[in-house]
């Protein structure tokens, strides 16, 4: 029995070594009929690390329960919360933070563990992928005093790193920054970090209300899910505060329309909002792959390990909003019509924007139609 539970300990061991040497973004440990197989995603793309015998998951699955501090005699609801994750094999992957997520399947259970893995290093606004009037006309919305920064885009689509590299950039001492996260993915010295609590009953709109009595000058709320919090978000907005936060859209003219679906007035919509940007990550070509044409598909670089792709960048929309803008929003213009006035003032779209890599050949036309329509 000991020498079993060894086993499982240096075998869930070697899995984390192996997702945090390849940068996964998450682990999936999947129980089917017969054995269990552990898959990792991987610059947005899953594949498969290893198959086990059926027995080992559960006690797999114990082991994971175990470190992030679950009820490991239940196995009927799913549970959520988060652990710490080190690496073995190297001193750089140390304590590095992510979400562990069960889920009851027809054979076991499912757990998926995301890795967050980012540090308040790699946060830094030249580097998120912005071209030059992209980026000149954040940081106009950034050094404003008052207004809402959106940021939208799909799960996994670096929203979240945008909006970190928003605050890092804005942390000159002389402001109170504080974000409202479900949960805190990166720890940033110098702003004040509140995480959500469901089951305590503090929610993203508790939350907002409160932090308005604590004199902020910047907000970030992690995601806007409803319409209470899209409402007081935009009235922090009204009132001398710069509020950035994410909402779900496909693009940057989309989420002037859900926020009308979440109930938001026409005219708070166009006075209050100052920038709404939109992004997806895409996989760019591996450098070591590339111009190696005498390379054999077995000899193609480990990194990517012969698919040749290496890491991802993001391709952004950046809508800053007019003066002509407000008032097609507050005159309840159609989307095409907003969609055109974006065209007339030179606003790309995803797909315009994606059309620079491509030029400068560090991605593919088909990974590319993967991600933006």
């Amino acid at each position: 029995m000991i020498e079993e539970e060894d086993v499982i300990i240096h075998f869930w061991q070697d899995i984390v070594d192996q997702a945090l040497l390849a940068k996964a973004s998450d682990i999936h440990i999947e129980p089917e009929n017969g054995v269990s197989h552990v898959r990792l995603r991987v610059d947005g793309c899953l594949s498969h690390l290893r198959t086990s015998p059926a027995h080992w998951h559960e006690r797999l699955s114990s082991r994971v329960k175990i470190l992030a501090r679950f009820d490991i005699s239940e196995k009927r609801l799913p549970q959520d919360g988060q652990m710490l994750l080190s690496s073995s094999k190297s001193a750089n992957f140390n304590n590095i933070d992510c979400r562990v997520s069960t889920l009851p399947t027809l054979h076991g259970e499912k757990i998926v563990l995301r890795v967050l893995s980012k540090q308040e290093g790699d946060l830094d606004i030249n580097k998120i992928g912005l071209d030059q009037t992209q980026r000149k006309n954040l940081l106009h919305c950034l050094e404003q005093a008052q207004g809402m920064i959106l940021v939208t885009g799909p799960t996994g689509s670096g929203k979240t790193q945008t909006l970190y590299s928003c605050l890092k950039y804005l942390m000159d001492g002389s402001r109170n920054i504080t974000s409202i996260e479900d949960p805190v993915e990166i720890q940033l010295q110098g702003i004040n970090q509140v995480p959500i609590n469901e089951k305590a009953g503090l929610r993203f709109d508790v939350a907002l209300r409160a932090l308005m009595r604590q004199d902020p000058d910047v907000i970030m709320v992690g995601e806007i899910r409803d319409a209470v919090t899209a409402k007081i978000a935009l009235q922090a907005a009204e009132t001398g505060h710069l509020v950035l936060a994410t909402l779900h859209a496909n693009d940057a003219p989309s989420a002037i329309f859900r926020l009308k679906q979440l109930g938001c007035l026409h005219g708070d919509i166009a006075n209050n909002i100052s920038c709404i940007t939109a992004q997806r990550l895409v996989r760019i070509f591996c450098t070591a792959c590339v111009g190696n044409q005498t390379k054999t598909q077995a000899e193609l670089c480990g990194a990517c390990n012969g698919n040749g792709f290496h890491g991802r960048t993001a391709v952004h929309q950046v809508m800053r909003l007019s003066d002509q803008l407000r008032q097609l929003i507050e005159n309840e213009a159609p989307l095409s019509t907003i969609q055109a006035q974006c065209h007339m003032e030179k606003i790309s779209t995803l797909k315009e924007s994606a059309q620079t890599l491509l030029a400068a050949g560090v991605s593919s036309e088909n990974e590319i139609r993967r991600h933006i329509a």
